[in-house]
């Protein structure tokens, strides 16, 4: 009995011994590749041969087991996802990388970078996160090749480029909610500072629903100002200038003004910096509108790449693609009834389009300061979508315009004031 109690003993103690060097095989971390879509004038196979290409690096970067294309075709066909495969939009992929199991996904595209034979070749790549509120895309690379084999050597450059997680956002303006500074004026406006800082404006290439006037650049904002946290309403309208214009007045004083011209509010502003003793308060620039609108964000809405109508008031039966629909609501409602964006403004998507001070004109080439748009134009810039539009047009970066005597039920707009 004493030897069997000994002999147990010692097999215990072995294998405590041994446990901290033996592996239990620690499961690795799922990751999809898609295969890049080739694009004006490049080959399927070079697209092909670049994904494979990444795939193969990946795993020298980090504990990931990346699937090879059989295994996504697999899971695909699985999951009966299989049109997701060619899909190039994010919050599908999304939800093709939910299904499956992986929690980041690269896609993208390589083109030539004009037409002919001394074109370079540019690959654009994208890696997703599927899981958690903010899933979306996390990390932009491009790079520019001359030929197809410098470019298939770069695969391991760009792999390492674009798992490098720790940068995930453009914007060096911080994603959190910046502290709150507000004023209220004699008309019970109120104002919250937005500091200065850089953005991308307009949308990447292959944002859904993109325009072609939304080149994507960097701005710079050099002086924190103040904007309304909300649109103004129709009794701020009725107090300033004696008269109310709204089509919805039965949805109530709260409610934000419409059927306002470019001009009307101009008016409207005249009047309030008059009243006030200022000459601070004026329209935000078409670029300080998206600023503060993304409150740091580059996705399409503040809220990721998909938007409820639990979030905005908009026509719930047009969500962007692979979004979940909603209600529609077919009029305007009050502001400040559904969440702000996190610099805590209300109702910059949906409700009522909003006036810029810009004419609407071509974005300037490259990085710019301080932009106001072109100094003549037909129309003036509309922005943010509104309760009669479907979610693309609710997107920040979506550009509209009407000449400055138009109005509509669906125009308002919000205030800035100077420091």
């Amino acid at each position: 009995m004493r030897r069997a109690s000994c002999y147990l003993v010692g097999l215990f103690l072995a294998i405590g011994l041994c446990l901290p060097y033996v592996s239990f095989g620690k499961e690795k971390e799922k990751l999809a590749v898609m295969d890049l879509k080739a694009n004006y004038g490049v080959e399927k196979n070079v697209a092909e041969a670049f994904s494979d290409g990444i795939r193969k690096e990946i795993p020298g970067l980090g504990d990931y087991k990346v699937l090879s294309r059989k295994d996504l075709e697999k899971s695909a066909k699985k999951t009966g996802l299989t049109q997701r495969l060619g899909s190039e939009d994010t919050q599908c992929l999304i939800d093709f990388g939910r299904a499956i199991g992986t929690r980041y996904i690269i896609a993208g595209s390589i083109s030539k970078s004009k037409p002919g034979p001394k074109s370079s070749i540019i690959v654009n790549l994208r890696l997703i996160n599927t899981e958690g509120w903010d899933a979306g895309v996390r990390k932009r690379v491009s790079r520019e090749a001359k030929t197809k084999d410098e470019l298939l050597k770069s695969a391991k450059a760009v792999a390492a480029l674009i798992m490098e997680k720790s940068s995930t956002q453009t914007p060096s303006t911080p994603k959190q909610k910046v502290k709150e500074k507000k004023i209220t004026n004699s008309f019970g406006m109120t104002f919250i500072s937005i500091p200065s800082g850089d953005f991308m404006m307009g949308s990447p290439a292959d944002e859904p629903g993109r325009g072609n006037d939304e080149v994507w650049h960097r701005v710079i904002i050099s002086k924190p100002f103040y904007i309304q946290t909300t649109e103004v309403t129709q009794r701020q309208w009725q107090n300033v200038m004696g008269k109310n214009p709204s089509h919805f007045k039965d949805c109530g004083d709260d409610c934000p003004v419409e059927v306002v011209s470019w001009n009307q509010a101009q008016e409207f502003i005249k009047r309030l910096n008059q009243v006030e003793g200022t000459d601070k308060y004026r329209l935000p620039t078409e670029a300080e509108w998206e600023y503060a609108g993304r409150a740091g964000n580059t996705t399409p809405f503040y809220t990721g790449n998909c938007i409820s109508t639990d979030q905005a008031n908009y026509d719930g039966n047009k969500p962007i693609s692979c979004c979940p629909s909603g209600k529609y609501k077919k009029s305007t409602g009050k502001v400040g009834s559904l969440p702000p964006n996190p610099w805590g403004l209300y109702n910059m998507y949906g409700n009522v389009w909003e006036w810029c001070q810009d004419w609407k004109g071509a974005y300037p080439a490259g990085q710019v300061t301080d932009p106001k748009g072109p100094a003549s134009g037909k129309g003036r810039v509309l922005r943010g979508g509104s309760w009669l539009d479907d979610a693309r047009n609710l997107r920040s970066a979506r550009r509209f315009s009407y000449s400055p005597d138009f109005r509509d039920y669906d125009i308002g707009f919000r205030v800035v004031r100077n420091y």
